[in-house]
């Protein structure tokens, strides 16, 4: 099965086929992207699992193929495309090695603060190397103490001279080892958070230490930085002090929607892998596939699968059109994620002992799809918190004033 489905194509068409140019888009996506993805990306996915190794050169090579300037405006180097595209070319991904995806997807939820909140003069340093693959980004706002609760940060800025001096550390951080531009968030004297691009050419203490042996996602690093004194120019403040949390809260409905997206791949990967296996597999004197078990399970893959990408693609195309996005976002993360978690567990199962081994391919999608329900949010919060808060606004600005 290619690696762009038609099922993607029909979401996409659904949302974009008076577009003039979605056909050059689409071929793009099942074309040139489909064939890196089977090429480059499956075949040493399995190998970079094992070993825990972030595939740079790869990276660099999907930076030159311009899946990670499809969203963004020609002036940085970008296609100006709508980010709907952006996250079915992340599904693809996804599809061949969700690690590999993570860490495209984290470098573009940095870009994507680069782009929506720096200065002109931080986008023209920046953004066009960041945007073709040429550097690679990091989005710095976890804490040993704060993950969910952001706001509890203890990474601390002060502004001495023409000089910003951070100081604390960030952990949890995709890409942190490979980065070469950090989106850092820390607080002020006034406890309110500011954001700042920060590099390498710094003066002071910046040190990145691996972050080992994590369950899934492993072809990401993921690193625990520390910054000690260390000392950057005061322009590198992105957007006004202070709001950097409001920054980080915009970016991160990006975010949701981008997981929702690679959520949807892993689980179409191990849907397919089990879809192969089924029909191969001899059982009870009958091919597993015609067992009226495995077909409900099949049906059942696909309407979560279906219902996944419907709502992170849609969510895609209201973001490009500028709306508040908290909302579908949200549910497109939780919904998405959770899908993949029982479609990588209910494809072990229906693969018994082989499922459970490495050589399957299908156990590595159960592994990749618990992280999801975790970053950008974890689930719990985003149910407590998030989509409860978006609906009941929404109640109140149109109570129901009647019951018919």
């Amino acid at each position: 099965m290619p690696f762009f489905t038609e099922e993607q194509e029909t979401v996409l068409s659904l949302l974009f086929c008076r577009e003039e140019d979605h056909p050059e888009l689409v071929e793009f996506l099942s074309g040139s992207l489909a064939s890196f993805a089977a090429e480059r990306i499956a075949p040493r996915a399995a190998e970079n699992d094992r070993e825990e190794v972030f595939d740079v050169e790869a990276f660099r090579a999907l930076g030159e193929l311009g899946l990670m300037a499809l969203p963004y405006p020609e002036a940085y180097g970008g296609m100006g495309a709508s980010f709907a595209y952006y996250c079915a070319g992340l599904e693809t991904l996804a599809k061949a090695d969700a690690g590999f995806a993570l860490a495209v997807g984290i470098h573009g939820t940095a870009c994507d603060g680069i782009h929506r909140f720096a200065e002109d003069h931080l986008k023209a340093r920046y953004l066009e190397d960041l945007v073709q693959g040429r550097k690679i980004a990091a989005f710095c706002l976890t804490e040993p103490g704060s993950g969910s609760d952001a706001r509890n940060m203890k990474t601390t800025w002060r502004r001495e001279g023409g000089e910003v001096v951070l100081k604390g550390t960030k952990y949890w951080i995709t890409n942190g080892l490979s980065a070469d531009v950090f989106f850092v968030l820390a607080a002020g004297s006034d406890g309110c958070i500011s954001a700042f691009v920060v590099d390498r050419a710094g003066k002071g203490v910046f040190e990145r230490a691996k972050i080992a042996d994590k369950m899934g996602v492993r072809s990401s690093n993921t690193a625990e930085l520390v910054f000690d004194d260390y000392r950057i120019p005061a322009d590198r403040l992105v957007g006004e002090e202070g709001q950097g949390f409001r920054y980080a809260m915009e970016m991160l409905a990006g975010g949701r929607i981008t997981i929702a997206a690679q959520a949807t791949g892993i689980a179409q990967g191990a849907y397919e892998k089990i879809l192969k296996y089924a029909h191969e597999r001899e059982l009870f004197g009958v091919i597993l596939k015609d067992l009226d078990n495995t077909k409900r399970e099949l049906s059942e893959m696909q309407i979560e699968i279906q219902a996944s990408r419907h709502l992170a693609y849609s969510a895609a195309e209201l973001r490009s059109r500028g709306k508040d996005v908290r909302g579908p976002a949200a549910i497109a993360k939780v919904k998405a994620t959770e899908a993949a978690v029982r479609v990588a567990q209910r494809a072990i199962q229906l693969a018994g002992g082989y499922g459970y081994v490495q050589d399957s391919k299908i156990e590595r999608a159960l592994r990749d799809s618990l992280l999801h329900r975790i970053g950008e949010g974890a689930n719990e919060a985003l149910t407590i918190l998030v989509i409860p808060r978006v609906l009941y606004s929404q109640y109140e600005r149109t109570p129901l004033t009647e019951i018919w």
